[in-house]
């Protein structure tokens, strides 16, 4: 590829040779440590419908998860991050509808409509690190 678009390998310095991985500590650094994130893999999409009466799991925890993203088209949402969380709306989290809710932590998330009586559909992505 040209000089604009590397490969996959280049952008993750893949090495030629199999060498063993030297342990790292940066300490007592005067200035900025440069940090080059490394491209997500793979994805998917999906929408789901939550009522108001019950939240339900949209991700369940995932090491390979780089990032998600959810968003609440019809009414606001509530998000909640573990099991204990939705039992009271009091400990969830409050969303707008049509904002977009970055998930960048591998955790379970709970949706639920915030607004009684009413549904509202759940937009999910989801981006992921490379297996390896």
């Amino acid at each position: 590829m040209s000089d604009l678009q590397p490969d996959t390998g280049e952008v993750l310095q893949e090495e030629q040779e199999k060498y063993t991985a030297i342990p790292v500590c940066v300490e007592d650094v005067k200035g900025q440590v440069r940090v080059q994130v490394l491209p997500l893999k793979g994805g998917s999409t999906r929408t789901r419908v939550a009522t108001d009466t019950k939240a339900i799991q949209v991700l369940e925890a995932n090491p390979r998860r780089g990032r998600a993203t959810l968003m609440s088209m019809d009414q606001e949402m509530y998000v909640a991050f573990s099991q204990a969380s939705v039992q009271d709306s009091a400990t969830m989290t409050v969303w707008p509808k049509g904002v977009p809710f970055p998930v960048t932590a591998s955790v379970d998330v709970y949706v639920q409509c915030a607004v009684a009586s009413q549904t509202t559909r759940v937009s999910i992505t989801t981006e992921l690190w490379a297996e390896g």
